[in-house]
């Protein structure tokens, strides 16, 4: 799971230049910070062992949240392309740290 994670926060982490919102202050930030923080997550996720991932599903389901949500709080969802990197990177965390979260450990052992 921590490797389709920290392609996600990649994802985010690039998209304002692959998606043409780069000069728009605020998303191109929020998007850049949560890609990071998604892509370190993911990162120790991978380097732990799978009994010690529970603090990892919780922290990458509310960098999902808060990326699903912050078109709308910091005011840039009229803008398309950061409202719809957002909603889809958002939700893809989400459902992943959900789906992680609700695996036996001796099923996840191998994200």
């Amino acid at each position: 799971m921590f490797w389709i994670t920290g392609i996600l926060g990649l994802a985010l982490g690039l998209s304002p230049f692959a998606m043409g919102f780069a000069n728009h202050g605020i998303a191109l930030r929020a998007s850049l910070v949560l890609g990071v923080m998604v892509v370190a997550v993911s990162l120790i996720g991978l380097a732990s062992k799978p009994m010690d991932k529970r603090w990892e599903y919780w922290a990458l389901g509310l960098f999902g949240l808060t990326t699903f949500i912050a078109p709308f709080i910091f005011g840039y969802a009229r803008h398309a392309q950061s409202l719809w990197a957002g909603l889809f990177v958002g939700a893809a965390l989400m459902l992943a740290s959900l789906w992680a979260s609700q695996t036996p450990p001796e099923m996840s052992a191998h994200h």
